[in-house]
């Protein structure tokens, strides 16, 4: 019936099954579709209208780029700059909003970079310097890589060259610092992978460091880019030299304490804390790690220690109770937290809704079903983390 009713969620199922098949079709239907990608994207025109009359122009949209960038990823004529570009400018003209080049002009300037046309890539991707922080270190690559061909074979730019070049090169890592462009806010497909995206961009990063050893932004940067691509390899290099020349650095030591933590290296985490706390002996923040750790590992003598210190530092007295119940909990004392969730109660009225969450995970916490309990113990500790640390950050600030 026309105009009835879908829920999303099947929307976004019938248009999921609906790209795999497109994609199948490609991968098997290649040179077909380059001899006459008209008529390949009347076909994808057509699925979409037939099918999905009503879907937002983003979605639509979105579904054309990642066709498109399929067929090249496919396409034996990947390498023909000619080729790349007749298919971006037929996939452009069926976009409904006729503006939406910023994806294939990128995926076409790094396409140069990767044939070794770095004047071409820059005209480009200079544009997008605000979209993504990859094409920032993109751009700077090429410049970097034209000052190299000033240099005799033997010899690659380093501190020491000045060329115009050279200088561009480091000019394009300092709008990086200075734009400070999202990381990883384009969604490039396998075929942008294999032109080195990530290899060029750790390059300049890590030329960048080098360059600039005063400026923590380029690690900062790293470090984002490194833990959203789950790259723990980069991620620790990167916090091993913040390590050493920003010591005293709280987004470094809180990065490098929850590094740690995620390796399960409990002594590496109780030296960070330790470190907090000289770097910074008036504040809760490297306190309620330490309650933290002393919770994860039972330790009463030490959570008792931590406790005293935090009480005499006037941490917020909710957070150190909502800290009692988690000890209790996470040591298995059942009877003791539920005394204690008794008393919060009372104390703690303004907290009724999120008590009652607790209440229900602190009963999943106990159940027989081993692995019920493990993710309700996950659950009850990250949110209580959330929650005690934004409250001893407004006390803070």
């Amino acid at each position: 019936m026309a105009g009835e009713w879908v829920p999303d969620a099947l929307i976004e199922q019938k248009m999921g099954q609906t790209k795999r098949e497109m994609m199948d079709y490609i991968e098997k239907n290649s040179e077909k579709i380059d001899s006459n990608l008209p008529v390949f994207f009347g076909h994808v025109i057509s699925i979409l209208e037939n099918n999905f009359p009503d879907i937002p122009d983003q979605v639509y949209d979105r579904f054309i780029d990642d066709v498109t960038v399929k067929v090249l990823e496919e396409s034996k004529r990947s390498t023909d700059v000619e080729y790349i570009e007749r298919l971006f400018r037929h996939a452009t003209r069926v976009k409904r909003k006729y503006t939406g080049r910023a994806i294939f002009d990128i995926v076409l300037g790094l396409k140069l970079i990767d044939i070794g046309k770095y004047k071409d890539a820059i005209d480009i991707l200079m544009k997008y310097r605000t979209v993504d922080a990859i094409v920032c270190t993109a751009i700077a690559f090429c410049y970097y890589e034209l000052s190299a061909l000033e240099l005799p074979p033997d010899q690659r730019p380093d501190k020491s060259t000045t060329s115009s070049m050279a200088l561009s090169a480091r000019e394009q890592m300092i709008e990086l610092a200075r734009l400070q462009p999202p990381v990883n806010r384009l969604r490039f497909p396998q075929v942008i992978q294999e032109l080195r995206v990530n290899k060029i961009f750790w390059f300049m990063i890590k030329l960048a460091i080098d360059w600039f050893p005063d400026q923590p932004v380029y690690l900062k940067i790293g470090l984002e880019k490194a833990k959203k691509d789950q790259n723990r390899d980069m991620r620790g290099e990167l916090l091993k030299i913040a390590a050493e020349r920003y010591y005293s650095d709280m987004f470094f030591l809180r990065d490098l304490y929850h590094f740690k933590l995620e390796a399960r290296d409990a002594g590496g985490a109780t030296a960070v804390v330790r470190q907090m706390m000289q770097q910074h002996p008036d504040e809760l923040e490297p306190l309620y790690y330490g309650l933290q750790l002393a919770i994860m590992s039972s330790q009463d003598s030490a959570y008792q220690k931590f406790r005293s210190t935090a009480i005499s530092k006037k941490m917020p007295a909710h957070v150190i109770l909502l800290l009692d119940l988690a000890f209790f909990l996470i040591s298995g004392r059942r009877t003791d937290a539920e005394v204690m969730f008794e008393d919060m109660e009372k104390k703690l009225p303004a907290l009724g809704y999120y008590l009652e969450v607790l209440d229900y995970l602190m009963q999943d916490i106990f159940s027989e079903d081993e692995k019920r309990s493990k993710t309700a113990r996950k659950v009850f500790m990250d949110s209580i983390d959330q929650y005690c640390l934004k409250l001893i950050k407004m006390k803070e600030d």
